[in-house]
């Protein structure tokens, strides 16, 4: 079996699961949010590295959340919409990975940063693809719907 499809044990909050791949690349690295029409999302990693995002997403401090993919210009009262990718760059701006995990059967992709910050994209589809990371060496996963992945 390939490496990066051996299962990789994790405990996470007192409960275990198996995470698919090993992201152990994305660990040092800052995150910079960007957002395009209609609902893509990017988190560029630097030196070519990213995460395009087409699920909810959510940042968590301190077991809080902080903003989502839902918070995208609404204004909840405030003066001005929420610019949810401004806002995560600007939380996130001093904070590097930690760890990255996969969570089996939902691809949900947990990012834990410095600072307390977990990054949680979540796929909610059966059939459509949640989100795509772009790897070293251009190698690619993609979280396809229904908990299924692609790799090349």
């Amino acid at each position: 079996m390939d490496k990066e499809k051996v299962p990789f044990r994790h405990l996470l909050w007192g409960g275990e699961f198996t995470s698919l791949f090993d992201f152990s690349w994305m660990v040092g690295h800052h995150a910079k949010v960007s957002f395009s029409d209609p609902s893509w999302w990017v988190f560029d990693l630097g030196d070519s590295l990213k995460i395009s995002v087409e699920c909810p997403w959510r940042l968590i401090q301190n077991g809080n959340i902080k903003v989502s993919s839902d918070d995208h210009r609404q204004k909840f009262g405030l003066p001005a919409p929420i610019d949810a990718a401004t806002s995560t760059t600007s939380f996130l701006a001093d904070s590097v990975i930690l760890h990255v995990q996969v969570k089996e059967g939902t691809l949900d992709l947990l990012i834990d940063f410095e600072g307390d910050y977990r990054l949680e994209i979540i796929p909610i589809s059966s059939g459509y693809e949640s989100w795509e990371v772009e790897g070293p060496a251009g190698k690619y996963i993609v979280a396809q719907g229904g908990g299924q992945f692609a790799e090349w």
